[in-house]
């Protein structure tokens, strides 16, 4: 497993980080319970770097307010400052890839349990799924025509993944995420993922 899935992730977010001044917009704070995403990034289920798409679909569970009773709601020091929100995700994700004759393909659909520490211009969030993969390859010798092997089968898998959402209004963020997914009975065991993208809140 190449490193360069860290080190995208990790410039990722120092660009990411980068951007927040430019982000003035008020936390409401009553958070909105559910969130759309849709992002795009690199996959790397081995050596090499694909494509990886992805949506996701957040529903609020619960939200704990810690922020001090003797302050003003609207003072940007305290704003959100030791609250906690938790939500289920459900997402679906596809990349693909085609290198000398193979073609190889990976469908995925999970949930995911997020925790989502809020601040004022940034969203700090942590999170673990379960979910399956539907996994297509198909062999095709060069110059044979209507010739080739195929299999398909579907594996559990497991990721834990970390991100922030910038917000750009009171509705929509840009987030960035850092993810690995565990598959179970396969030769690539582990997949680094890092994409980004916009959530719509609501």
């Amino acid at each position: 497993m190449s490193h360069r899935v860290l080190l995208t992730a990790l410039i990722a977010c120092v660009v990411l980080t980068l951007v927040v001044p430019a982000a003035q917009a008020q936390r409401d704070p009553n958070p909105k319970r559910y969130a759309f995403s849709v992002g795009a990034g690199i996959v790397e289920p081995d050596s090499a770097g694909e494509l990886y798409y992805t949506a996701a679909f957040r529903i609020g569970l619960f939200h704990t307010d810690k922020r001090r009773n003797d302050v003003d709601d609207d003072d940007w020091r305290y704003s959100g400052r030791g609250d906690i929100e938790a939500y289920l995700e459900p997402e679906v994700g596809y990349w693909e890839r085609n290198d000398n004759g193979l073609q190889e393909s990976d469908f995925s659909g999970g949930v995911n349990a997020i925790g989502v520490v809020p601040g004022r211009a940034v969203d700090y969030f942590f999170g673990v799924g379960l979910g399956f993969h539907l996994l297509d390859s198909e062999l095709r010798p060069a110059g044979a025509r209507g010739v080739g092997v195929s299999t398909s089968d579907t594996v559990l898998g497991g990721n834990f993944q970390v991100g922030l959402d910038i917000h750009l209004s009171d509705g929509v963020s840009l987030f960035g995420t850092g993810r690995f997914d565990v598959l179970e009975n396969v030769d690539d065991t582990l997949q680094g993922k890092v994409y980004m993208g916009l959530r719509f809140k609501f």
